[in-house]
């Protein structure tokens, strides 16, 4: 139910740019659930745990605005939970780490 929320927090945020909408539509055949600090993503597969892996971009920005998890943590059958920091890391020089 949390996770459902969430999805729909995150669509809403992009609900004027149509393109970037369209975009996270593979999160609709996701599960999603919150935890204390993060947001996890339950992938069909392998294959569709990498096109969602594309979109953390584009997650990264309305769960931070919302500040109600720390983590997106995307899983799928027999792979390896992947991890990635809501806000990343900034530089001494003020610029955020590319480092996705």
């Amino acid at each position: 139910m949390a996770g459902d929320r969430l999805l729909r927090m995150v669509l809403s945020f992009y609900r004027e740019d149509p393109a970037e909408l369209a975009r996270l539509e593979p999160l609709l055949d996701c599960r999603l659930s919150r935890g204390w600090s993060a947001l996890r993503i339950d992938c069909c597969d392998r294959q569709h745990l990498e096109v969602v892996n594309g979109l953390i971009h584009l997650l990264r920005d309305p769960l931070d605005a919302l500040q109600l998890v720390r983590q997106i943590r995307l899983t799928a059958p027999g792979m390896p939970e992947r991890v990635y920091p809501v806000r990343l890391p900034l530089h001494r020089d003020g610029q955020a780490s590319a480092a996705e």
